[in-house]
Formats: C-alpha cells, sequence, structure tokens
C-alpha cells in the first residue's frame, strides 16, 4: 500500500506551522491508491493522531458513497487526518462539519472568494464544487477509537480538465498557478484550531460559525431523492434542518443534498 512514497517529512515551511498537534508528523507520497486507505491502515497499526497522509496525486480517490474523487497529479491536494476524538459513533457528523468550516475559512484566507459548506461535506463557490470530505471510522462498542478525515481541494484544475462544469478550482478562480503547500498549510492551521476548541469547549462555537458559511439556506433541496423542503438552520448537533410545505421542521442527520432546479 506504499507505493509511490517519497519520504516521512517535515518541510520548512509546513515547520513553520503554529499547530498543536495536526501536521506534527506529514507523511507525503507521489502517487498512491488512497490517502484515506493509508491513514487508516497506519492508525491501525497505532500511528498517534495529528498525523497527515498526503498525496501529490491517487490512484483510487473516493467521496461518499464509494464515488470518484478525480485525483490528477499536482492538481488538487488531496490529504487525510487521523484523529481519534472522545465521542460516540453517533457525533462523528461533527468532526464532518468542523473540517468542512476549516477548508472554507482557509480558503478564504487564500483569496477574496466566498466559499461556502453545503451541508454535509462539500466545499462550494457560487454552487459549484470545489473541495470534499470523507470522514471514515473505526468504532467499539458505539465510541470511536479513530476517524480518518479525508479531504480534496481542486487547485489546479483547467476548466477544460475539472470532471463536470458543476466543478470549480482555485487555479480558475484566482487565473493563476496554485501553490498547493502553502494551501495544505492553511486548511492544517485551520482543521488544527477548530478541532483544539471542539476538545475544549465542545461543539456550539463550531456550529455557529458553520451558520454563517452555508450555502444553503433558504433554497429549495431534496434529501436522498425523496424527501422536499426549504433548508433553514443547522441544530445543536449539526443535523440539517429543512421546512416543508406543510410547515413541519425536519431533521436531517445524513444523506445527499441536492438543490432544486430552480435554485441551481
Amino acid at each position: 500500500m506504499d507505493e509511490g512514497i517519497v519520504r516521512v517529512f517535515h518541510s520548512r515551511r509546513l515547520d513553520s506551522l503554529q499547530t498543536q498537534g495536526i501536521g506534527k508528523k506529514i507523511y507525503k507520497y507521489d502517487t498512491t491508491g488512497s490517502t484515506n486507505d493509508l491513514a487508516f491502515m497506519y492508525a491501525l497499526q497505532g500511528e498517534k493522531e495529528g498525523a497527515v497522509f498526503w498525496a501529490r496525486a491517487q490512484t483510487k480517490g473516493r467521496g461518499r458513497q464509494g464515488r470518484c474523487w478525480v485525483s490528477h497529479k499536482d492538481k488538487g491536494i488531496y490529504f487525510s487526518i487521523i484523529l481519534k476524538p472522545d465521542i460516540l459513533v453517533s457525533d462523528a457528523p461533527k468532526i464532518t462539519l468542523l473540517a468542512a468550516l476549516s477548508i472554507c475559512k482557509a480558503l478564504r484566507k487564500s483569496s477574496d472568494g466566498e466559499f461556502l459548506l453545503k451541508w454535509p461535506n462539500d466545499i462550494v463557490i457560487d454552487d459549484k464544487k470545489i473541495g470534499g470530505i470523507l470522514t471514515e471510522m473505526n468504532e467499539k462498542r458505539g465510541k470511536i477509537r479513530f476517524l480518518i478525515v479525508g479531504i480534496g481541494v481542486n487547485t489546479n484544475f483547467k476548466r477544460s480538465e475539472l470532471p463536470t462544469k458543476e466543478a470549480a478550482s482555485l487555479r480558475i478562480l484566482l487565473e493563476k498557478e496554485i501553490d498547493n503547500e502553502h494551501i495544505l498549510g492553511l486548511c492544517l492551521q485551520e482543521i488544527d484550531s477548530h478541532y483544539a476548541q471542539f476538545k475544549k469547549d465542545g461543539f456550539s462555537q463550531i456550529i455557529d460559525e458553520a451558520r454563517h458559511l452555508s450555502s444553503l439556506w433558504g433554497k429549495q433541496v431534496r434529501i436522498n431523492d425523496s424527501l422536499e423542503g426549504v433548508a433553514v438552520d443547522f441544530d445543536e448537533e449539526g443535523a440539517l434542518l429543512i421546512r416543508q410545505a406543510n410547515g413541519f421542521l425536519e431533521h436531517i442527520f445524513a444523506g445527499d443534498v441536492k438543490l432544486m432546479a430552480s435554485d441551481i
């Protein structure tokens, strides 16, 4: 599974990151199948929380529900982090939302673009997807042993290289080549900060920030190709609240969210 590894390294730039735990060790790969698979394997072998697995390219990159994540060499940042929060399995979606918030804030630091999170795991700008998060876990008796948070962000794709017309990249937005290591550093700093906050103070402040960066409010959405309504809020656990036509509020804890045609 370690095909294409360059080395365990600390670049000077990434060594200068002011983080409390995430990114103290970074495994850098030229090409690998999936950074999530690597992180999962290392976590099973006892690798510490905060280790990062970063690849220039993936041959088997994936998103939620087994979808392919296009991972061409140096066209994006593709990385996974081992986390070991003391939480129940039912609380794992909070970490996905925390990561989405962190990536939005990191990308906003890289430019003046209004990057938003699309619940539960996408990063968008103008409703075009620029990044995504895949969280996988190992659990025992309903508690998390470890989480693998996998993140992909489109950085250097040209418009003709993007897999769909609903996708975006930083290069297109900024009209210049993107320094992937710089973007990775921003992402790790933001995740580290929000994760430390979560462990110290819980989820309430994170959910408040996420509310201000949601792309869905006031939009008609369809959940899992069945339930429809207007997205109005997150609850305190991070579930999406939608108001149905009959006025009832529905709490959505997981699922695929599609914008209705009138809102695309």
